[in-house]
């Protein structure tokens, strides 16, 4: 088993983008859902909807939890086989510290990856926070609209 950094600097990319572009499309998702909270008419849609998001989202957290788990692993067998190689088929005798340096520049991309996966997550969470805000300004809403008649 072998690890091509090449392959993984042009995945991370590529999945950089693909990020970028989900986080836009949410972005646009959420200020949508915000805007039907200024008429009373559209209440219901925008419950209804944010309840659909939600579980869009925590869908999509655990699915970016799963490969991120996945990452994790092949990272762990990734810096085993590295390990090893510095250990034994190195041609310079490496100190502990200098063998962890050079594993961590060789493994570098795939902890890009995982990295960029626990951002999205963490995002994800938080467009989930928005929608467990956006049932409160709901309720709110209808509260302040009732007592206005």
């Amino acid at each position: 088993m072998t690890y091509d950094d090449t392959a993984t600097g042009a995945a991370n990319e590529e999945l950089a983008t693909r990020l970028a572009s989900d986080r836009q499309n949410w972005k646009e998702k959420i200020s949508n859902l915000v805007s039907l909270l200024k008429n009373m008419n559209n209440l219901s849609e925008c419950q209804v909807t944010m309840l659909s998001y939600r579980q869009i989202l925590l869908d999509k957290i655990t699915d970016f939890k799963t490969t991120k788990q996945k990452r994790q692993a092949a990272y762990d067998r990734y810096y085993k086989i590295k390990y090893r190689e510095y250990s034994i088929d190195y041609d310079v005798k490496l100190t502990s510290g200098e063998k962890v340096a050079f594993i961590k520049a060789d493994l570098s991309n795939l902890r890009t990856q995982m990295e960029m996966l626990q951002s999205h997550i963490d995002y994800y969470q938080e467009c989930m926070k928005t929608c467990d805000n956006l049932a409160f300004a709901i309720r709110n809403r209808i509260r302040l609209d009732d007592e206005q008649q």
